[in-house]
Order: C-alpha cells, then structure tokens, then sequence
C-alpha cells in the first residue's frame, strides 16, 4: 500500500487495520457496512474510504469519499488549501466523484494547487462537518 506514519501510527499497523476492515467489510456483516456515503460532503459515487484517526479502534472509521480522505492527509502541509476545502463542504460543495486510480493525480494538480473542480453544489449546508472536528496538531511518528 505504501503508507507513511500517521497520528502516532506506523505504516505496517495501519496496513493491518485495513486488511482487517477490508475483511469485515466483505464479511456482509451489518454491523461493519462497507462505506458508501462521504461523512464530509455527502459523496455516493467514486471511491469511498473508511478513514481512522486513531487505528487502536478500527470500528471507529468515518466514511469520506477519496477526495475529502486525501485532502484530510494533507491539512498540515497544505493549510490553507485545508481551511478552503473545509469552507466550501460546509457551504455545500461536493467535488465530483473519482476513482482510485486517478485521485491523486488530479487532486495534487487540482485542489492542491489551488485550483478547485467543478462540483456539486447541494441545497442544503451545514455549519459543521466531520472535517472541522479534525486535529490540527500533528502526532509524531513512532
């Protein structure tokens, strides 16, 4: 998988833990449901993740759409972006739908540089999402 250190957790921890969700989530277990609506912007379509901040409790994933989960890794390197992308899932941006394979490409070009996609704009917004519930202080590795 490739991952790196995240919120005090090692890259062979997490991919165990997603091993471990992958399985449940195949399992059809009602009590682990694979994740298909984006707790962030409300996305059905493309790729949707089960994002942990803290990989000790893996039946404490929250469902984002790749776009709201790869945008979320990078709120300390990009924290403008981040405050913007927050604003705009509040107000009621949805960004379109992307696959695995072609998400971070797009969102590094896009997004992260400061370019924002045509989305969805829903009617109805909110004044608080799971993204403004995130830490800005970020866990040392190891």
């Amino acid at each position: 998988m490739g991952l790196s250190w995240y919120n005090g957790h090692s890259p062979a921890q997490r991919e165990a833990v997603q091993r471990y969700l992958n399985q449940q989530w195949a399992s059809g277990d009602p009590a682990w449901p694979r994740p298909s609506l984006c707790a962030a912007c409300a996305q059905t379509q493309g790729a949707i993740h089960g994002h942990l901040e803290n990989y000790d409790r893996p039946e404490t994933y929250v469902p984002l759409c790749i776009t709201c989960h790869l945008v979320l890794h990078c709120r300390f390197r990009h924290r403008a972006i981040w405050a913007e992308y927050q604003r705009r899932i509040a107000e009621g941006w949805q960004p379109p739908p992307l696959n695995q394979r072609e998400a971070f490409g797009r969102i590094r070009a896009g997004i992260l540089a400061g370019l924002w996609p045509d989305g969805l704009w829903r009617p109805e917004t909110t004044n608080r999402t799971y993204l403004d519930t995130l830490s800005m202080t970020r866990v040392p590795a190891g």
